[in-house]
Order: C-alpha cells, then sequence, then structure tokens
C-alpha cells in the first residue's frame, strides 16, 4: 500500500510539474470564434490563421476575427458554414465543406465553387509537387491540375476514400478506413499497400488518419489502435504508444521538429518523442485554466514562429506558442499538491535547499524544487501551526525559520520538525516589542536580525531573546522595508513617511522626503522596497517610480511610466547575471538595462499569472532562477533561459471602417474594388472623409506587447506612436492625397518586416471640386454675358412696349373702325341674303321631277341661313358692346357642349403636346345661350392652351343654383395687380406680346358672363396656377322651355347606297353632315359611296366591306383623318387603299404630317369637286394601269404590284414563298395561305385587292412569267423550264403559255432572239 501511495504521488507531481511546463492559450467563441468546434485550420502564406468551423470561416490575425459565412443574396460568398478542411495551394485558399469545395480569392475576398463538387461533402485536401490538386469529394478521389488550365479533373471512383497525404518527394498516399493506397504517376493509377501481411496482433484496423513525413516513414492514426508507424522499407507497422493507451482515436499528426511528434487524439495531445521513444499526454485539467480546453483535438497547426495551434471540438482553440521566455506557474489547484494561496507575500530559501513562500491569505508553504512538492502551513484557526494565516516577513536562520504576521507576532519554526518552537509578541514575556504587526524581518552581515514592525524597527537580543528599539530609527514610524547597504550603513524605508537612514559606526542618520518642486527629490513617500545592485547603487521602489540614490549630489534620479516604466507603482527588485534590474510593479515585469537605460515589459501574454505584482516577494537563488509573488500566484524563471524572438513578422491593414461601418468590397457605396489588406490605393468621396484603419503585425506569440506607428503622409511626415493600440482614426480628412505608413515593434525590440503603406484620395465636396470651379468660371461668364444681354433686351422691350402701348392705342382706334365697317357691311349684306333666302323658300315650295333640285336648293337655302346666322352673331357681338344684345335662354346639355369645344380644340392640343384633363360630371343641363357659351368656353380654351407651358385641368361643377367651369393652367403666372385689368377690352399682359391675340376675348367672354347672370373671374388664392372661373346660374327669368335643343350626337351611323358591283368602293369620313351629303350625293353617280361620320365609325367600316379608296377628314371626333390614315397603312389587309386627306389646314406642315402618315393624296378645303373627282379618277386608274401593265407583260414582276411600304412587305413575302415552292406542282391557295401564316380568305381578298387575280391564277401567271425568264435568259430546253417552274408536263405547259402570252413558248424564243439581234 505505502508503495501504491509513492508511485500515485509521483504520478500526481509528474503531471502538475508537466502541465506547468505546457501552458496554453485558448481562444473561444467569448473572443470572437464563430464557433467553438474547429475541425480544420492552417496558416497562409501571408501569416493570417485560418480556422474552420461548424459555422463558418475565420481570419484570425492575432487581435480580431474575421468570419466567412454563407449569403444566399451573396453571388461569391461562401456555400456553406460547415467546414471541413482547409488547404493553400496555387496562392489560392482551398475550403472543403459539407456541401462543395471552393476556392478563396483573398484579393476580392469571394468564393468559387468547384463544379464538379456542388452539394457533395469534401473530406480532405491535398497537393502534389507537380501541380495538381487532390480531393475527395463524397468519397470519390479527384485529381484537378491547378496549374494546367487546359488539363481536366480526373475522377478516380474505383474505391472509396477518406484521406490524403503527400510527402516531400511528392508521392501521393490515399485510404480508406480499411484500405491503403499509393498512386503511381507512370500510368496514372493506385497500388493498394497491404497492411494485414504486417500487422502482427494489429488486427482490424480502422485508419482515421495518415501522415507521410519521410520518403520511408508514414504515421497512420486509427480508431481503435492509437498512432501506429508504417516503415516502408520494412513494410512493418509499429505502434507508437502504449497499449494500456487503447482503444485511441488518433485524429491528426504535427511534426513540430525532428525529434518530437505531436499525436491529436480524443484523449488530448499525446507529445512523442522520436529520439528516446518516451511521450507526454496532456489533457484538459479543470483545475488549471492554462491546460487544454478540451481533450476533443481535430487538427493541430505549425505557425512560422514555431508555436502550436489547437483545434478542439468543444474548446475553441489552443495555442502553445514557442517558449522564447520560459516561465513557472504555481497557483492553488483545488485536490491537488499545490501552493496554498494566492497574494505572494515573501520568497526566501533556506540552507536546506527548499523554497519559503509566505501569502496574505493561506498561510505558509514549503516549496522543494527538485520534486516540485509544497507543503502547506495554515494558521491556528485552521486546525494548523501559525499565529495567523497573514504572513508579512520571513527569515531562514540556520534549523529556524522567523514568520512575521499580521498583528500576531512573531513565530519561530524548527525548520526539521516543522513545529513552532517560540513566539514573540508586544508583552514582556514574548519579547517586548512595540507592535504584533510584522513587516520585515532582516539579517545583516554581523548576524544581527532587525524586525520592522508599524511601530519602529527592533534589534533582536540573543542573550536574553528580547527586542530593543533601534535609536537611529523614530519608532512612531511604518516601517515596511530594510537594508544595510555595502558600507555598513542601514536603510529603512516608510509606510507614508519617506526613507531614512542610520550609520551605527557613525551614528550618522537622517532621511529622505518627496519635495513637490524639486525633480531630484524623493517621487513618493510610499516606500515599497530597498535594493543594491553589484555596482553598489541604491535601488528605491515607491508607489510612484522607481529611485536611484545618487550618493556625490545627494539626490535621486527618477523612472516612471514616461521612460518606459508600465506603472509608476514598483515593489522588488532583482539583479540578473547580466546586470539587468527585474522590477516587479503592479502592470507587469520589468527587465531595465542599466547601461542602455532601457525597459523591456514583460505581462501575461509573456506567460506571467498576473500583471499585477506584491509587495515584497521577490527572490533569486544560485543558479540565476528567479521568482516573484504576484496576487495570483508565483511564477519563477532564469533569464539566461529567455531567447529573443527575431522573427520578423509582416504587417498588413486588416479592416476600413467608414463613418464607424465596415466596408465590404464591391458592395453598394464600396470604395474597395480588392480586399484593404491588398488594396494599394483607395479613393475616398467627401462622405468618407471619416474612417478607421486596422492593422496587425501577424505575431502570436505575445502580439498584446506589439507597439505600432504610423504616419499619414500629406498630413504629416513624423512617425506618431499609438502603443499597443492597432488601430487609428481620422474625421474629416481634408481632400487631397495622402499615403499611410505603419510599423510595429515587439516585446523583443524585432521590428516587423515591411511597412504596410496605402495612398489615401480623398475627393473634394462637389462643391469645391475642379469641375465645379470650372462649372462656376462657365456661370459667371454666362451670367455676364447674360447679364449684358438682358441689358439690352430689357432696353428694347423697353422701347418696343411705348411703341406697343402706341400700337394699342392706335389698334383700338382701327377697331372701332373695323367694328363699325363691318356692322355696316352686315347690315347691307342682310339685305341681299334676304332676297336670296325668301325666292329660294319659294322654289323649294314647289314640285320637281329630278330629285336632284330639291336637294341642291336645300343645301343652298341652309348654307344661306347659316350666313345669315353669322352675320347676325357679328352684329350681337357689337350689340353686346354696347350693352344692347339679348340672349335667348334655352336647355342646354354643359357636359356635351364642353366635349365638343374640347374636339374642336384637340388638334391643337396635339401639336403642343399639351396634357389636357377634363373631369366633368355628366349630362349637367342649364338655361343658356347656347352660342354665348360657345363663344366663351371657346375664349377660355384658347386662352388657356396659348398660355400654358404643359399642362391644362378643366372641371365643371354642379351646384344647387349653378354650374361652375374651372380652367386652370400652368403658364407664368398673372401678376396680382394686374388681374384686375385683364378682362379689360384689349389689355395685354406685358411681355407677351409675341402670343397672337387682339386682346378682346377675355373681354368677350367676360360680357357674356354677365349678361347670364353670371360671372367670370380669375382666383387670386391660387398661387401655383393661373385659375379662370366661371359662374353661370342654371335658370334664367326669361326661358323658352318649350323649345328643346338637344345636342345632337356626335357619332353617327354610315349612310349607305345599294351597291353597283362593277363600280369602285369609296368611303367618305367626315363629321359635317351636309358636306359629307354633298360629296355622298356627287361622287354616288360613278362610284360605291359609304359614309362615316367619325373614324371610329369609318374603321369599321373598312374592316367590314372591301374599300377601294378612303376619303377622310383630318379634324373628326374619336378618331382624327391622321390616325385613321396610319391605321389603315400599318394594317397588312389593309395598307394597299389609297386615302386622301380633306382639311381647312393649308400650311405647309399639316401637307407633310399628312404625307408622313401615309396618305396618296392631300386636298385643302374649301375644295373643288372635279378637283376631287379627278384625283379619286387617277388613283383608281394608276391602280389598274399597274395591274394590267403586270398581266399584259411576260417579264413583269410581281413586286412591280406594290405601291404602298406596307404592299411591298407583303408582295415580296408572297413572291419568295412563291418562288421558294414553284418547283411543286401542288401549290395551292391553301398552302401558300399556310406558308404566310394567313386564313385562306384573308390571302385571297389580300392577293385580289392587289393583282385582280385569284390567288390559283397568282400563283399560275408567277410560273408563266418565271419560265419566260428562264426562257430569255437560259440554253434549257422548253421540257426542263416546265418542270423547273411547277408543271406537270410540258404539253400542260405550252397550252398555258400559249393561253397566257398569245404565242407558244417556240415563238416566244424567235422573237426574243430577233429583237436581241436587231
Amino acid at each position: 500500500m505505502r508503495t501504491l501511495t509513492i508511485f500515485l504521488t509521483f504520478i500526481l507531481s509528474f503531471s502538475m510539474c508537466e502541465a506547468q511546463n505546457r501552458s496554453f492559450k485558448q481562444l473561444k467563441v467569448e473572443d470572437g470564434l464563430s464557433h467553438n468546434s474547429v475541425i480544420s485550420m492552417l496558416q497562409d502564406d501571408n501569416g493570417f490563421l485560418w480556422f474552420g468551423t461548424k459555422d463558418g470561416l475565420n481570419r484570425y490575425d492575432g487581435y480580431n476575427f474575421k468570419v466567412f459565412r454563407n449569403e444566399p443574396d451573396i453571388e461569391n460568398s461562401l456555400g456553406s458554414n460547415f467546414i471541413r478542411c482547409l488547404y493553400q495551394f496555387n496562392n489560392f485558399l482551398w475550403v472543403g465543406t459539407d456541401t462543395g469545395l471552393f476556392q478563396y480569392n483573398d484579393k476580392t475576398e469571394s468564393f468559387t465553387l468547384i463544379e464538379s463538387t456542388k452539394d457533395k461533402p469534401v473530406l480532405d485536401i491535398e497537393g502534389d509537387s507537380n501541380g495538381n490538386l487532390w480531393f475527395i469529394a463524397s468519397g470519390n478521389l479527384h485529381k484537378l491540375p491547378v496549374s494546367q488550365k487546359s488539363s481536366k479533373e480526373e475522377v478516380f471512383d474505383k474505391f472509396y476514400t477518406s484521406f490524403i497525404t503527400t510527402n516531400k518527394e511528392g508521392e501521393v498516399f490515399v485510404s480508406s478506413s480499411d484500405l491503403f493506397y499509393q498512386y503511381i504517376p507512370q500510368n496514372n493509377s493506385f497500388k493498394r499497400i497491404d497492411l494485414e501481411a504486417n500487422k502482427g496482433d494489429l488486427k482490424n484496423l480502422i485508419i482515421t488518419t495518415i501522415n507521410a513525413q519521410s520518403k520511408d516513414s508514414i504515421f497512420i492514426g486509427t480508431k481503435n489502435r492509437g498512432a501506429l508507424l508504417f516503415n516502408r522499407k520494412t513494410n512493418t507497422l509499429t505502434p507508437l504508444l502504449k497499449e494500456n493507451e487503447n482503444p485511441l482515436f488518433v485524429r491528426e499528426f504535427l511534426m513540430k521538429n525532428s525529434k518530437e511528434l505531436w499525436i491529436a487524439s480524443e484523449s488530448g495531445i499525446f507529445i512523442y518523442n522520436l529520439v528516446n521513444g518516451t511521450y507526454q499526454n496532456y489533457k484538459k485539467n479543470y483545475n488549471n485554466p492554462y491546460s487544454l480546453s478540451d481533450n476533443a483535438i481535430y487538427s493541430l497547426v505549425l505557425d512560422r514562429e514555431d508555436g502550436v495551434w489547437i483545434g478542439t471540438y468543444f474548446g475553441g482553440v489552443n495555442y502553445y506558442p514557442k517558449q522564447y521566455t520560459p516561465i513557472d506557474r504555481y497557483f492553488p489547484r483545488v485536490g491537488e499538491n499545490s501552493i496554498s494561496g494566492n497574494a505572494i507575500r515573501e520568497i526566501k530559501k533556506d540552507s536546506f535547499g527548499n523554497i519559503w513562500i509566505g501569502t496574505e491569505d493561506a498561510g505558509l508553504n514549503k516549496f522543494d524544487p527538485k520534486t516540485g512538492d509544497f507543503q502547506n502551513y495554515s494558521s491556528v484557526r485552521n486546525q494548523g501551526i501559525l499565529s495567523h494565516y497573514n504572513i508579512h516577513g520571513l527569515l531562514p536562520r540556520k534549523d529556524e525559520l522567523w514568520i512575521g504576521t499580521f498583528e500576531h507576532g512573531l513565530d519561530i519554526m524548527d525548520i526539521k520538525t516543522g513545529k513552532i518552537k517560540r513566539h514573540y509578541g508586544t508583552s514582556l514575556q514574548e519579547g517586548g516589542m512595540r507592535s504584533d504587526f510584522i513587516l520585515y524581518i532582516y539579517e545583516t552581515r554581523n548576524k544581527d536580525v532587525y524586525i520592522l514592525t508599524s511601530s519602529g524597527i527592533h534589534r533582536y537580543k540573543p542573550e536574553s531573546k528580547s527586542f530593543e528599539l533601534i535609536e537611529g530609527f523614530p519608532e512612531i514610524y511604518h516601517y515596511t522595508t530594510f537594508i544595510e547597504d555595502n558600507k555598513g550603513v542601514l536603510w529603512a524605508g516608510t509606510y507614508w513617511d519617506g526613507l531614512f537612514y542610520y550609520n551605527p559606526k557613525t551614528n550618522d542618520k537622517g532621511f529622505y522626503r518627496f519635495e513637490r518642486n524639486n525633480k531630484s527629490s524623493l517621487s513618493s513617500n510610499v516606500i515599497n522596497g530597498l535594493f543594491e545592485d553589484s555596482n553598489n547603487n541604491l535601488w528605491i521602489t515607491t508607489e510612484n517610480g522607481l529611485n536611484l540614490f545618487n550618493p556625490k549630489k545627494n539626490n535621486f534620479s527618477r523612472y516612471t511610466t514616461e521612460d518606459g516604466l508600465p506603472s509608476n507603482v514598483t515593489y522588488s527588485i532583482l539583479e540578473d547575471n547580466d546586470s539587468n534590474l527585474w522590477i516587479s510593479t503592479s502592470n507587469g515585469l520589468v527587465e531595465f538595462n542599466t547601461k542602455k537605460q532601457e525597459f523591456k515589459i514583460f505581462t501575461k501574454s509573456n506567460g506571467l499569472l498576473s500583471d499585477q505584482f506584491n509587495y515584497s516577494s521577490a527572490f533569486k537563488d544560485k543558479k540565476g532562477k528567479m521568482y516573484f509573488g504576484s496576487v495570483n500566484g508565483l511564477i519563477s524563471f532564469n533569464p539566461d533561459e529567455f531567447k529573443q524572438n527575431k522573427y520578423h513578422p509582416p504587417i498588413y491593414i486588416t479592416n476600413i471602417q467608414i463613418n464607424n461601418q465596415d466596408v465590404s468590397v464591391k458592395k453598394e457605396n464600396s470604395p474597395l474594388d480588392t480586399s484593404i489588406t491588398f488594396s494599394e490605393n483607395i479613393k475616398l468621396n467627401n462622405q468618407q472623409s471619416t474612417f478607421t484603419l486596422e492593422f496587425a503585425s501577424l505575431s502570436y506569440t505575445a502580439p498584446e506587447m506589439t507597439k505600432y506607428w504610423y504616419k499619414l503622409e500629406g498630413l504629416s511626415d513624423n512617425w506618431i506612436p499609438i502603443g499597443k493600440n492597432h488601430q487609428v482614426s481620422f474625421n474629416e480628412l481634408p481632400a487631397g492625397d495622402y499615403t499611410f505608413k505603419v510599423k510595429a515593434l515587439n516585446s523583443h525590440g524585432v521590428w516587423s518586416s515591411e511597412n504596410s503603406s496605402l495612398k489615401i484620395e480623398i475627393l473634394p465636396p462637389f462643391l469645391t471640386s475642379n469641375f465645379a470651379y470650372t462649372f462656376y468660371t462657365i456661370l459667371l461668364i454666362l451670367f455676364i454675358f447674360y447679364l449684358l444681354r438682358y441689358y439690352h433686351r430689357y432696353n428694347r422691350d423697353k422701347n418696343n412696349n411705348r411703341i406697343k402701348e402706341l400700337e394699342n392705342d392706335k389698334e383700338k382706334e382701327i377697331y372701332q373702325a373695323k367694328i363699325e365697317f363691318f356692322t355696316n357691311i352686315a347690315h347691307e349684306i342682310r339685305t341681299p341674303l334676304t332676297l336670296i333666302k325668301s325666292p329660294l323658300e319659294k322654289l323649294l315650295s314647289l314640285k320637281y321631277k329630278s330629285m336632284e333640285i330639291p336637294k341642291n336648293l336645300g343645301i343652298m337655302e341652309r348654307n344661306t341661313s347659316r350666313l345669315l346666322d353669322l352675320v347676325n352673331e357679328l352684329l350681337d357681338f357689337r350689340k353686346t358692346e354696347m350693352k344692347h344684345v339679348k340672349l335667348s335662354f334655352v336647355e342646354v346639355n354643359i357636359s356635351q357642349l364642353m366635349e365638343e369645344t374640347y374636339i374642336r380644340f384637340s388638334q391643337l392640343i396635339k401639336d403642343e403636346n399639351i396634357q389636357f384633363n377634363i373631369t366633368k360630371q355628366e349630362d349637367i343641363y342649364a338655361f343658356v345661350d347656347e352660342e354665348a357659351i360657345k363663344k366663351i368656353l371657346s375664349n377660355l380654351f384658347s386662352n388657356a392652351i396659348k398660355y400654358c407651358e404643359y399642362k391644362v385641368q378643366v372641371n365643371l361643377i354642379q351646384t344647387e343654383d349653378q354650374f361652375k367651369i374651372i380652367v386652370k393652367n400652368d403658364g407664368d403666372k398673372i401678376p396680382i395687380e394686374l388681374k384686375k385689368h385683364i378682362f379689360e377690352p384689349f389689355f395685354r399682359v406685358p411681355g407677351e406680346t409675341k402670343k397672337s391675340g387682339t386682346g378682346i376675348g377675355l373681354s368677350l367672354a367676360h360680357s357674356l358672363a354677365e349678361l347670364h347672370h353670371g360671372k367670370l373671374f380669375i382666383n387670386i388664392n391660387n398661387t401655383s396656377l393661373n385659375e379662370f372661373i366661371l359662374q353661370i346660374p342654371l335658370h334664367q327669368d326669361n326661358e323658352f322651355k318649350a323649345f328643346q335643343n338637344k345636342y345632337k350626337e356626335v357619332e353617327k351611323s354610315e349612310k349607305i347606297r345599294k351597291f353597283n358591283k362593277n363600280s369602285s368602293l369609296i368611303l367618305v369620313a367626315e363629321d359635317n353632315v351636309e358636306l359629307a351629303d354633298f360629296i355622298f350625293n356627287e361622287l354616288s353617280e360613278n362610284y360605291n359611296v359609304i359614309v362615316t361620320s367619325n373614324g371610329r365609325e369609318a374603321w369599321k367600316a373598312i374592316c367590314k366591306y372591301e374599300v377601294d379608296i378612303v376619303l377622310t377628314d383630318v379634324m373628326m371626333p374619336f378618331k382624327s383623318g391622321i390616325e385613321l390614315c396610319k391605321e389603315i397603312k400599318e394594317d397588312i389587309d389593309k395598307s394597299h387603299i389609297p386615302v386622301i386627306l380633306l382639311t381647312a389646314k393649308s400650311a405647309l406642315s399639316a401637307k407633310i404630317e399628312g404625307l408622313e402618315s401615309g396618305a396618296d393624296a392631300y386636298i385643302s378645303k374649301p375644295f373643288s369637286l372635279n378637283h376631287l373627282q379627278v384625283q379619286i379618277s387617277n388613283l383608281l386608274q394608276n391602280r389598274k394601269s399597274i395591274i394590267g401593265h403586270y398581266n399584259s407583260s411576260p417579264l413583269a414582276h410581281l413586286k412591280s404590284l406594290s405601291l404602298a411600304e406596307g404592299d411591298k412587305t407583303f408582295i415580296s413575302q408572297l413572291d419568295q414563298q412563291i418562288d421558294e415552292n414553284l418547283k411543286d406542282p401542288n401549290l395551292n391557295v391553301e398552302k401558300l395561305a399556310r406558308l404566310m401564316n394567313m386564313s385562306r380568305s384573308t390571302l385571297y381578298r389580300k392577293i385580289k385587292d392587289i393583282s385582280n387575280l385569284s390567288p390559283n391564277e397568282l400563283i399560275i401567271e408567277t410560273r408563266l412569267k418565271k419560265a419566260a425568264y428562264l426562257l430569255k435568259t437560259s440554253n434549257l430546253k422548253i421540257y426542263e423550264i416546265s418542270e423547273k417552274v411547277g408543271f406537270k408536263s410540258q404539253s400542260s405547259f405550252g397550252r398555258s403559255f400559249q393561253k397566257r402570252f398569245k404565242m407558244t413558248a417556240s415563238e416566244f424564243i424567235g422573237n426574243e432572239k430577233n429583237n436581241s439581234t436587231w
């Protein structure tokens, strides 16, 4: 039993030492990792670390993680978040996921899927020395020649594979869980390596990983038999670990160096010594925060600094850096042999080789450096032997240990027995000290023992075993530290009263204190420690800096954070073999080179337990090993074992934030075309001038200790230190060109390998850009030009206005004279019209044999009445001005009257491209004078159209007793001061002299509105539009209810006379009933005529009847003549119909518009009936002549029949189809209709209208004309030609040819030869 106990104790001690020697840093989700399951890892060529997890791909720069995940809305994002394997090859990162293999482009931060692996899990990736990328997708092995773009990807699917490995010689090996193969490049095949023959007792292996490290050795990991080594020379398989470790699931191998093999397993990490065959196993230890975070190890990576990265399944990433600063840590661990407290206060070594460690929270510890064992001593209250657990002073003396406590006196322990021999306190029996609070114990060279208490310094008197006060030091002070210098002078530091000294030989004594205005005085009155170095220099640590005593000048030199200390609170000092001082502080451990005056700082990043150390807790043994106590335990190290990290890490800009937002490559509003890490320059607009640049020196040993400097050329040429901060921000950087540079210095004084630089161009705001200044210059020139132009125009317009006023006055006089003249003329005209009207009425009352006479007399009578009405209107206008007019109020449909007015202006609205909107209620009836309302509406519409910009809005509203018409236009606003003059006769708004008009229209409308007991006015409240409002009562005092003037419908049905089959059919579209009747009567004598009243009805008639010619008015309701003409010419079935346009417009532009619409003729009103009949006859005769020429000439082509563009297209298609199928003797109308994609009836009608032939006749006609052409131009025989043109026999061809051309084919050939000879 005792043997077993000793063995277990040894094992525990061994495990403890190893655990402390191997300390791992941990990175988890809390640190920014996307998921704690890290399946794969690598370090790329740039130095970044990549971690593949179950939730995305992570890039790590020592500070931050950048996570890449699947983003469905982004085209080139990663295809899956489950990353199985990673590999860098041919300058690309290859990412194997559970949905395929992706190639990562670090320049664009984009991923490209290898199509052959879509939706397949990728298990492993490797590259060989021949430029081939090998990978396993869904168990099939793929070989992708990456360096040879022309080569195709190969798939080896004859056997199932799970793992790939290659060696330095370029050999490729693959395996499944139970089979092993080697690739033979000579024949592009695989050779199986039989492991069964030499396994011995290693049967039923389940392979989990393979690793070919050399030509002869392959490491094989298994699921049940641990790690194996396969020797290719001897063809033997050897276990690396002991049998009792099995079953062991091995995940991966890593050759750290030629001596050390790391094995990742489900049971932690095994570090195997390849030289002596021993190994150590490292596992998760819940008592040790520096142990592995998880036992399931999935991946291993060796970085450029010789550090090992460890990916675990549950514990994130662990990192074991190269031990540049090997430091042993000692801290409390429950249930294990360890140090008992955290707050280490005193460290001393006895003559037996034991190191005694006092704590402030858990008593005393004895540490054996040889075995690593701790023995703990607690206080009496905790069933121990000490007076108190808070230890403040230790002194080993031969076989005794003097132990000072907090307020519990002094214990003396027998080191050999471990028992307290005696106790000293404040009573006379216990030695008579003035205080039980022991802070420090010191033994001088002459073996005197001094006890520092809170009430003076005592010297031990061994003869009486009592204590006496030292007269050289005042007893009223609280003393903290004590030392004897090389001259025998005693120095004592106090808690808050400065530094005292006393020379026992000379009785010389004195003190030094902090003086506020004296920089050469002591830096603080709170003294923490005293130390004399090998050069006899006295160093004083205080709460406010480090001090060096200058005995010659009797003053002090100060060292603070401004000189490089991490904190001004300094505790203890030790000196190494190179005369460097090691100083513990409240923010790290400092190595001070006194010769170079350089400070080097060590923190937790270098392996410390805590950055805060404690008072009086430092010790150095004879071998140079140092011990320092902190508030979290004890550390020990030998400075001679420290190595300098000479690695020159690259430095990269890793991220950019604009306006506190991360910026991605090629996203919306992003200035980045490539990753900021690899961008040489960026261009930012003025809204992006506030930005932050993040950068990192890719050293992972102690990145927290790296210091950075940057400069922004263009703003400053000086390097600006920013300490350990790895980012810099710029706020509203002025426009200009800059170059950003950054450099880094690690904790070992090594600079980064290269300075990362970035050219930055900040664009100015548009208002201050070069383009803007050019624009301003142009604007200034234009302003000056237009100012001068305006000045000249102002003077010109001013003079013109003066002339216009004179002209208006003159115009008024002329107008009055004209009115008088027209009034007199009207009176004179009325008499002859009356004399004409009366005989016409008499003649109409008579009876005639011919119906034409009364018809013509009726037309004459109606137009005479119209002339008489016009004369009366002229007189009414005069009466209106003279206020003598009398209106006739009858019931009128105001809605239809307004619609009719709109139709009359519709062509003008279209010509001016005006948006004219009418909003009205249906069928509003009112008792008004119809002609007067027409005049009012015409003036309001004309005025709105003439002066609007783009838009006119008309609203018709009915209230209880009146109707209201509101007319708005968006033209130049009429000034308020002129609105009251707008209805005055001859008044025109200044500046509108370019618009034609007399200035009497609105005046007349205003007068007519008042005669209706209504009003016409301008709405002065509408500030955005010109708004005219007409208000008319629905009823008048004198109404004529017996007479109902029902408004005639605009739409008329067609008028048709019985057709003559031998005459052409003419369609007349005319909205003027009398003119339509007149044309109908005149043309009906020679043609069949259909009359319609508008374009819509005309189109219906064209679709219904086979019309030969269309005669249409341009201005019609529902559909104008221009629109009707375009519709006819764009329809392939009707495009052959000639169109004649009739219009009152005689302007050249109107004629051009009509002809551009496809019209065949354009006749202006008033027109001569003879002219119209000749034009119709010519169009019809021309059509007949073309058809006659085609029918009579053997060589006339089918295309000669086309006139209109639509006909040309149709005939061209028809000719092509007949010509292509001419050899077919069965070509007929049904087949031709299918080829033309038309119905049989439509094709028949179309061909008949164009050629006056049926389709079958046209086919025969085309055959014969083709034959005539071949007879003339070729030497083919007649029977050959008859076959070419589709006749079944030569005799049938001959009969048809003679019947059509009145000669035989032979005669035709003879005639052609004679003509040619002539």
